[in-house]
């Protein structure tokens, strides 16, 4: 019989409130850096990389990913790898001088670290394994997933009739409802494990939004096609950037931990000229640039969900032989990834954003006045990355292109 195992990461992200901004900032400590060694650094870095590649590979219109979730899902799966299926997993990653101890302490430390950066901000970041009870899974690969991961672990009876209510609860649980159900029922035969990491993440804008001043107004799309919408509005100081290829304003949330960066693509190109030409190196060049400056802001209300197909991407970026098979870590078996999925939920207005996503990896066998307010106008197609300022790491990219 075809033996299938599914990795499902559930991860539930930032549910934000408006708030006032003097009583949000009111005693509140800027955040303190989160300290990394040189090596986790350049491994921020290569997962910046990585993201920017894969959201190459993945974007079309109204697109919304999550490179850390994937990334997470990844590391959690390293430790299942081996020959070079593991080498390849390493090189692609950017952790191929990395010692397996090296590489899941820098996972187990961002996890740490990501819950207790704000607090203003709640996250939370869980992870679980959940087999099926005739599966002879390595110990091993339970221990290591238990130790960095902090993953809870529980072999159960697939065949049972609740066996997939009890899963989707965990992940209700680990996101406060707001992903509800992962898996199907009756549960395969042909499915072995689930893994699954659940990421949550609510908090509240430094500069809110008045409701009051948000108004219908035209966003438009490509080929000219104007629609109304309902823009949001306000003039603050933001850290602010532009060139000839782009312009960015950061908004950031609670004690400035975390941002969005919503990013205008410049007069002679269009969104999917912006999307080719950032990559890390120019992403690091506008992080590095940004400045303070008085803006005229302008966003739109939206919200979308979309559903997206990552076997393709994952393997255009060079992540191959997980297809192939090369997971004797995991169990004796011959195991092969089939199938990587990511669902994805996000919805911004004038009290906040909120957002969800789901992604299954499935194996089987065999230039202004400095004095005036610029105008920051997000009313035609643009992207926004959600952030952590002191590391760099990127939780979520999206493009939207038409938020009605």
């Amino acid at each position: 019989m075809k033996q299938v195992f599914y990795i499902s990461t559930i991860y539930m992200m930032f549910c934000l409130h408006s708030c006032n901004s003097d009583n949000l900032t009111k005693d509140v400590h800027p955040a303190k850096p989160i300290e990394l060694t040189l090596r986790q650094s350049e491994k921020v870095s290569a997962d910046n990389r990585f993201s920017f590649d894969m959201f190459k590979e993945v974007s079309a219109p109204n697109t919304f990913f999550s490179p850390l979730s994937l990334n997470m899902a990844l590391g959690m799966l390293y430790n299942g790898a081996s020959g070079d299926t593991r080498t390849e997993m390493a090189e692609v990653l950017g952790m191929a001088d990395f010692t397996e101890t090296e590489i899941n302490e820098y996972y187990q430390k961002m996890s740490q670290s990501l819950l207790k950066v704000d607090p203003l901000t709640e996250i939370s970041i869980a992870n679980s394994i959940w087999y099926r009870n005739t599966l002879p899974v390595k110990q091993s690969f339970i221990d290591v997933n238990k130790k960095y991961f902090d993953a809870e672990v529980k072999a159960i009876d697939f065949n049972k009739s609740d066996a997939a209510d009890i899963i989707n609860k965990w992940c209700a649980d680990k996101t406060k409802n707001r992903i509800k159900e992962i898996i199907a029922y009756p549960i395969p035969d042909d499915i072995m494990m689930y893994l699954i990491n659940a990421l949550y993440f609510k908090s509240k804008w430094d500069s809110e939004f008045d409701k009051s001043n948000t108004k219908q107004d035209y966003f438009t799309k490509a080929g000219n096609y104007q629609q109304q919408v309902n823009m949001m509005e306000q003039t603050a100081t933001f850290p602010y950037y532009a060139d000839e290829h782009l312009q960015c304003v950061e908004m950031h949330y609670g004690n400035k931990a975390f941002s969005m960066v919503v990013i205008l693509p410049g007069d002679a190109m269009d969104i999917d000229q912006l999307i080719e030409y950032l990559d890390n190196e120019a992403w690091q060049n506008v992080v590095s640039n940004l400045r303070e400056q008085t803006i005229w802001l302008k966003m739109p209300r939206f919200k979308i969900e979309c559903e997206i197909d990552l076997n393709d991407p994952v393997y255009n970026v060079g992540i191959r032989r997980i297809f192939y098979g090369g997971f004797s870590n995991i169990s004796d078996v011959d195991l092969v990834v089939s199938q990587i999925k990511q669902k994805t939920f996000v919805e911004v207005n004038e009290e906040g954003t909120e957002a969800a996503a789901v992604t299954v990896i499935g194996i089987g066998v065999t230039a202004f006045d400095p004095n005036m307010p610029i105008p920051f106008f997000a009313d035609r197609p643009f992207l926004y990355l959600i952030k952590e300022k002191s590391t760099g790491a990127i939780l979520f990219i999206g493009r939207m292109d038409s938020p009605g």
